[in-house]
């Protein structure tokens, strides 16, 4: 344990210290916060791994998701949809087109926008990667009967929502 987790003198501890569940310096932290963060980056750290073999990290499959779902969308649109920002999504779209992933097309409807597409190479790379995430959350969850990770999924939302998250969208996404 780090030494700035423990409560200062005079802090108001929430219940849940106050009942024990931070007995003092000495003791294991236990919070939800931190529970989620320190289990957040070890399940991101894994799959980023996952996805090492076909050259695509978090941020690029997402990517490659959304626009397998809403095929035909424009950058901005999926930008906006994901919470990626205007230069961020830009290198995005560059990278992937670059590697033959998705290509940009004229917009029927509107000359000045582009309509982003899979390339064949992209429903590959996508399919391949949509194996490994669903082998990865079945480990994941492997100590969970589906009653139990439906819970977990609901308490969550929860805490995702009072975060101001969207359902379905990254965080991360939003980082230049």
């Amino acid at each position: 344990m780090h030494s700035d987790m423990h409560l200062r003198s005079g802090d108001d501890p929430p219940r849940a210290f106050a009942a024990g569940t931070a007995a003092g310096p000495a003791a294991p932290f236990r919070s939800v916060g931190f529970t989620l963060s320190t289990t957040g980056y070890a399940v991101a750290r894994r799959f980023r791994r996952i996805l090492d073999p076909l050259a695509l990290d978090p941020r690029e499959f997402a990517l490659l998701r959304s626009v397998a779902a809403c095929e035909g969308s424009s950058q901005q649109t999926l930008g906006e949809r994901l919470q990626i920002p205007a230069s961020r999504m830009v290198g995005l779209v560059d990278a992937l087109e670059a590697r033959g992933l998705l290509e940009r097309r004229q917009n029927p409807a509107d000359r000045r926008a582009r309509a982003l597409h899979l390339t064949e190479a992209g429903r590959s790379v996508l399919t391949r990667a949509f194996a490994l995430a669903a082998e990865h959350e079945r480990d994941l969850c492997a100590g969970l009967s589906a009653e139990e990770r439906e819970q977990l999924l609901e308490l969550l939302q929860r805490v995702a929502d009072r975060l101001g998250l969207a359902p379905g969208v990254h965080a991360a996404l939003a980082d230049g």
